[in-house]
């Protein structure tokens, strides 16, 4: 039977940090009930399981761990918020119309990248939409039916159609040397992010 004392620490860690009744007795076990360097081995585990999942280093982690109020998904979604720029004409200035492209999934455990959310501005898009509007109609991820392309709004993908989509941009044939690596980058992106993501979205700015 646990002490008034042990009950009260255990009580007190869970007001600070909100965790389970079975995850604060495991904490105060193992750090003899001092309550301070419980709530910083909590918050240094979380950060650690940042830098595992966003595969990021540790002052990024923390710095977003924070921002975001010691929410282990929201630093996560944040980092990942950081876009990657793809182009087939590098050395030329780069047009906010677009889109953004990012991978999701419903569980957190399978939420890593090693990419971050890339943006293609709209004439280089122009290379690849029609690869996007050949596999419509596709089931979006409320499981309804969507029969074109949206250039205004969010489109999305299952790792199913993504790999199919992958399979249709590696035949585009091209022979300016900025637009087959570009396909080359984009492919590589795709094929990063399918092999965990549930969906791949593509969002239009037009």
């Amino acid at each position: 039977m646990k002490s008034n004392v042990e009950i009260q620490k255990i009580k007190e860690l869970r007001d600070r940090l909100s965790i389970p009744l079975n995850a604060a007795i495991e904490f105060i076990n193992e750090y003899n009930g001092d309550i301070a360097l419980c709530e910083q081995e909590f918050h240094r585990n979380n950060i650690n399981t940042i830098c595992r999942l966003a595969e990021c280093d540790e002052e990024t982690a923390e710095k977003y761990y924070r921002i975001c109020k010691f929410s282990i998904e929201k630093a996560i979604k944040k980092i990942n918020e950081k876009l990657f720029f793809l182009t087939a004409t590098p050395n030329q200035p780069i047009h906010k119309i677009g889109f953004i492209l990012w991978a999701e999934n419903d569980s957190l455990d399978k939420y890593r990248t090693n990419d971050k959310s890339l943006f293609i501005q709209a004439k280089d898009f122009d290379y690849i939409i029609d690869v996007f509007k050949s596999v419509y109609p596709i089931k979006d991820n409320r499981g309804e039916i969507e029969h074109s392309f949206d250039i205004l709004s969010n489109n999305y993908f299952d790792n199913k159609t993504g790999r199919i989509i992958v399979d249709r941009m590696s035949k585009i044939k091209t022979k300016d040397e900025g637009v087959e690596l570009f396909l080359r980058n984009v492919i590589k992106w795709f094929k990063s992010k399918l092999r965990y993501a549930d969906y791949i979205v593509i969002y239009g700015n037009l």
